[in-house]
């Protein structure tokens, strides 16, 4: 993953300020000049190398390697050397350097090119059972110059799966015996190959039953005729006796051109998988069961739609649900840089309990996360979306409570009575030369630059102080009181 380092306008940015780019694995930071990225530091805040950045499997952390320590979203605790998940809008804190976490958004092309392994594993899969169980043992069977061509030249392998699909075709015709007679007419079915001593010991077992097929309706007319024989000794006793056996055996010569049709009905018995297929209207309908299952607790079971209107209903709402969780995580995400900006400890991502909405790399695995029954190390989706929400709700009390608190020192500032201790504390040849009127009006305006200048250029000495304080207490009430 690509990571961005950007320098916050809260602390010192050094030169142009320009971001910086983890160009591989890992991004070493500190005073050293052997660093990634060398910040100057002639207090000596910063160690040689004060903490790293590094990717694991996609996963961006930081190892904190410093004396004075590493900080993550204006937190009090140092990280130390243990590895810390990053978020994106995350800021590390280091000496007087703030630095801004910024995950760059994943190429296009990477993505495409990682689902082609994977489209390609089953089928790659099957392959290398073929090839290694079947393949090389009918490579065997040819010739000497084929066996020496699939040892000194790869491109003969093919010729592996080839005869392997081939013997795969044989094995299966084996199954009904009077299928053999059409399959083994082919000359290629029936080479020396497929006879060869060389082979295993299942094509072994397979070789002689190929020629018992045309020998089963002349060993069976030569049966019937000892059986015949023992009737006449005892014409009168047997006659009765010869009576049921005739039947069956006169009917088997007139319908020997049929006992081949007969199997082959036989070999459709297996494929009554068939039926499993008609089956499928029970899964339509356990589908609209779970349709169903998903209104009843969006508390919609009342309303009345059609079976046909079901599929398309789903849709609407999935898409619905998408944007929701989309909305809910940039919300939070807003709330974050928020609290960055005026410098607010922020919940740190722990070992488990994790908000996905919160502590998700991209609205994608926030949704991955939350559609999955339960991943390890987060919350699950209704109780993420119920911590979410209540966050948002006290975000908001706490932004109005952190304004006022902040406008109200404003005004503090703007007292009468503190312009009244300015007039006083100046000079007495002052006060006699000019009007009290005069001196107040002159010290309001010199108070009036002061603060607009403060609003300008040093906005967070001047408001975030008392904003931040507000705020913080605001949410330690709500807290307390849920």
């Amino acid at each position: 993953m690509s990571v961005t380092l950007r320098f916050q306008s809260t602390g010192t940015v050094p030169g142009s300020g320009e971001p910086v780019k983890m160009r591989a694995q890992s991004l070493t930071i500190g005073r050293g000049p052997d660093n990634d990225l060398v910040l100057p530091d002639p207090d000596r805040l910063i160690s040689k190398t004060h903490c790293v950045v590094e990717d694991h499997g996609g996963n961006i952390v930081v190892l904190d390697l410093s004396t004075n320590g590493t900080f993550l979203n204006y937190g009090k605790v140092p990280l130390g050397p243990t590895p810390t998940p990053l978020n994106d809008g995350d800021v590390l804190s280091l000496g007087t350097y703030e630095l801004a976490v910024v995950f760059d958004p994943p190429a296009a092309g990477k993505g495409a090119g990682l689902a082609d392994p994977l489209e390609q594993r089953p089928v790659s899969h099957g392959d290398a059972q073929a090839g290694s169980n079947s393949g090389s043992p009918l490579d065997d069977l040819g010739s000497d110059d084929d066996f020496l061509d699939d040892l000194l030249d790869g491109g003969s392998q093919p010729k592996g799966p080839d005869k392997w699909v081939e013997a795969k075709d044989t094995l299966d015709d084996f199954l009904p015996p009077l299928e053999e007679d059409d399959l083994l007419g082919p000359a290629p079915l029936s080479d020396q190959p497929a006879v060869s001593d060389h082979s295993p010991a299942t094509s072994d077992a397979f070789t002689p039953r190929a020629p018992n097929a045309p020998q089963i309706p002349d060993d069976w007319d030569d049966l019937l005729e000892p059986d015949a024989a023992p009737p006449p000794p005892g014409s009168p006793p047997p006659a009765a006796e010869d009576d049921p056996l005739p039947p069956e055996p006169a009917a088997p010569p007139d319908d020997a051109p049929a006992p081949p049709p007969e199997p082959r009905p036989q070999r459709p018995a297996p494929q009554a998988a068939a039926p499993a297929q008609a089956a499928m209207p029970p899964g339509a309908t356990g589908g609209d069961a779970a349709a169903r299952a998903f209104l009843n607790a969006l508390g919609a079971e009342d309303v009345t739609l059609a079976d046909d209107e079901l599929e398309a209903t789903m849709e609407r709402l999935g898409a619905t649900m998408r944007m929701m969780i989309r909305g809910l995580r940039e919300v939070l995400m807003t709330r974050t840089s928020i609290k960055n900006e005026f410098r607010i400890e922020q919940t740190r991502i722990s070992v488990g309990d994790n908000n996905p909405l919160k502590f998700s790399v991209s609205p994608d695995q926030a949704i991955e996360v939350m559609v999955r029954p339960r991943a390890k190390g987060y919350l699950s989706a209704q109780a993420a979306t119920e911590q979410a929400l209540d966050d948002i709700k006290a975000h908001e009390v706490a932004m109005v409570t952190g304004m006022e608190a902040a406008l109200r020192g404003i005004l503090r500032r703007l007292d009468p009575a503190a312009l009244a201790g300015r007039i006083e504390s100046g000079g007495g040849i002052t006060r006699l030369l000019k009007g009290k009127k005069a001196l107040y009006w002159e010290t309001y305006e010199k108070m009036y630059a002061e603060i607009s200048d403060q609003a300008t250029h040093d906005f967070h000495d001047i408001f975030s102080r008392e904003f931040a304080e507000a705020y913080r207490k605001q949410l330690d009430k709500l807290k307390q009181e849920r």
